[in-house]
């Protein structure tokens, strides 16, 4: 339902932490089980696959693949179990962000992206 683009490599995901690392998280230190980048990194992925409301960002991170969620930084539960961030949770965060600093460091991600060798076409001459 929310797979429009197919599955997501965690190599190109994990590209993108680095960026979103910058954002500074409004949350306090007390309480907090996710990291600010591992919370906005679901939402891009899950909104790159095709969700547009909370309730479809939360289902995305549901049912992700471990290996992508590690490759998010969504740690893993002491007792081995891996929990995902809630609709409340995500809400709560997206409410809260820097919305100019995640402009930017998005901004600085595609740029990156765009300023990146690409690969010779295979019908071109050369």
């Amino acid at each position: 339902m929310l797979v429009k683009l197919g599955p997501l490599d965690p190599d190109r995901v994990a590209d993108l932490r680095p960026y979103l690392d910058l954002v500074p998280d409004p949350r306090g230190r007390r309480g907090r089980w996710y990291s600010l980048t591992a919370v906005l990194v679901v939402c891009a992925c899950a909104a790159v696959s095709g969700a547009r409301s909370l309730d479809e960002l939360a289902e995305w991170a549901a049912r992700a693949p471990d290996t992508l969620l590690a490759a998010v930084g969504i740690r893993r539960h002491p007792l081995r179990w891996r929990r995902t961030p809630s609709r409340t949770t995500i809400g709560r965060v997206l409410g809260a962000v820097d919305g100019d600093a995640l402009d930017r460091a998005v901004g600085a991600y595609l740029a990156g992206l765009h300023d990146a060798p690409r690969e010779p076409r295979p019908d071109s001459g050369a």
